[in-house]
């Protein structure tokens, strides 16, 4: 991607050592202050072998002021493109409750998305739509304090765009010449003006006929369309063809197509659709090979309990309604989303000690686990779900129920994991005492409060249902292509 055509040597920057030995004290310090403000150009390695550039910016060279600055101007990118920000969950929701209500007729699914979205911008383009969206805002604004505002920001934008974007590689200095840069704090909203102008014209023949059961959400390069029409989906197909920058081997549609593939599962956002019967599940991306363990390590490792406590619950474990929810997915699917979730946060606990813990201080922190995971994520989880079943569905369960498996989680991946075998003897004591779907049974509380306090007594015929029984033998081991870190696979690797 990164050829001559996209950035070329900026020669006012880029003098040699004998030019700059001619230089005056003062000509070289203004060299290189010139130099310390213009973002560093990064290459980020991607699963597929390529790269992604990045350009990094300071930003902790920003004060207050300046960031409020880009606030406004954020806000204001927003107003031009004026597309309400609606979340896939309840768009997909609406979709699923208007195909029950015409008897699930077969809907038609196409997936893709651009390649190099933002480098891939016309920069006259997007100033001409910058031109066109702030007249429109102009005239439906009625504060002339309003006007002036949006009339500063526009020509910042405007000067901003047509100056040289100036990066930096070692110590060579170079122009971007195409499109906008990764990293620039204004290319994701000048990306979502830019192409939803663009999808306005492609694809207004499409939107515009509201007859037909269907579904379009762009977010950033990634787009979906579900529709009941073939010839629909056909036409979607051809109008993106518009876009010259469409990855085809990407690609997938639940029809036949000659030049695209075809599936019955379509993967969008890191959620996997069943097109037969609209059932969401996460993708295996999400928790295959080496994403099972994928946690970002920072100077807070100092503090592992902490750090601990940040990467295991739920500011890092994902509880999205879109794969919790009882309208659109089976009592089953959302046990094994429960089983998966809580082995993601086992292996981060297990992964985590293993690099971090020496063998004798592992066992102490099976308590924080307790209270992160098996408490306060596992109540979450089922807060969720209350939240999202219809009014007539009763979901049956006991809270031992999900400890029971957040110790099951932890005991495949302790067993797995390089160093932390020393934990499994722990877990083992724990998981017995949540266990009433398969050990001795003891009084306890199928539900309590936020306080602690037993809500319902839990029944033996509830905890032991024949069909959660014959369910959760399909727990005992990890899930289909798993990974728990192994440090003599990861040294031989590098």
């Amino acid at each position: 991607m990164i050829t001559a055509k996209v950035i070329i040597k900026f020669h006012i920057n880029c003098v040699g050592k004998k030019v700059r030995k001619r230089y005056t004290l003062q000509e070289k310090l203004k060299l290189k202050l010139l130099k310390k403000a213009i973002p560093k150009l990064v290459l980020v390695l991607k699963p597929n072998y390529g790269y992604r550039p990045i350009v990094r910016y300071k930003s902790e060279q920003l004060n207050a002021a300046d960031k409020y600055k880009i606030k406004e101007r954020l806000f204001f990118l927003r107003k031009l493109t004026g597309k309400p920000h609606e979340k896939i969950e309840i768009q997909f929701l609406t979709l699923f409750t208007k195909w029950v209500e015409r008897n699930k007729p077969k809907l038609f699914f196409v997936k893709t998305d651009l390649s190099n979205a933002f480098g891939s911008i016309n920069k006259t383009k997007l100033l001409k739509i910058l031109y066109e969206r702030h007249q429109e805002l102009q005239k439906m604004e009625t504060s002339v304090y309003m006007k002036k505002k949006h009339a500063q920001h526009y020509k910042d934008f405007v000067e901003e765009l047509r100056k040289p974007l100036l990066i930096h590689a070692g110590s060579t200095v170079y122009e971007w010449r195409e499109g906008l840069v990764q990293g620039y704090k204004f290319s994701p909203a000048l990306s979502e003006l830019y192409y939803s102008f663009m999808d306005e014209i492609y694809f207004s023949k499409l939107l515009k006929n509201h007859n037909d059961l269907q579904l379009f959400i762009r977010v950033v390069d990634d787009y979906l369309y579900v529709t009941d029409s073939l010839e629909d989906a056909r036409l979607f197909l051809k109008a993106l063809s518009n876009y010259r920058n469409v990855n085809y081997s990407k690609t997938v549609v639940n029809f036949a197509h000659a030049d695209v593939s075809s599936s019955r599962d379509i993967t969008f956002l890191g959620f996997c659709y069943n097109t037969d019967n609209l059932q969401v599940s996460s993708a295996s991306s999400v928790f295959a090979g080496d994403m099972c363990y994928k946690i970002g390590f920072s100077a807070a490792t100092v503090n592992l309990g902490m750090f601990l406590e940040n990467r295991i619950g739920i500011s890092s474990i994902q509880i999205n309604y879109h794969i919790f929810n009882f309208y659109h997915n089976s009592e089953q699917l959302i046990w094994n989303h429960v089983f998966i979730t809580l082995c993601l946060s086992a292996n981060k606990f297990c992964t985590i000690l293993s690099i971090l813990s020496d063998d004798s201080e592992m066992p102490k922190y099976l308590s924080l686990y307790k209270r992160r995971v098996s408490v306060r994520l596992c109540n979450t989880i089922i807060e969720v779900l209350k939240k999202n079943a219809p009014i007539d569905f009763a979901f049956v369960y006991c809270i031992n129920h999900f400890r029971y498996l957040s110790f099951k989680a932890l005991l495949l991946c302790a067993r797995k994991t390089s160093r932390c075998s020393i934990l499994v003897p722990y877990v083992n004591v724990e998981l017995a005492k949540s266990n009433c779907i398969y050990g001795k049974w003891k009084e306890h509380a199928r539900t309590v409060s936020k306080n602690g306090l037993n809500l319902v007594e839990a029944l033996k015929d509830v905890c032991r249902k024949s069909d959660l029984r014959q369910l959760f033998k399909n727990f005992d081991v990890l899930p289909y292509d798993f990974q728990c870190y192994d440090h003599k696979r990861f040294f031989l690797s590098l």
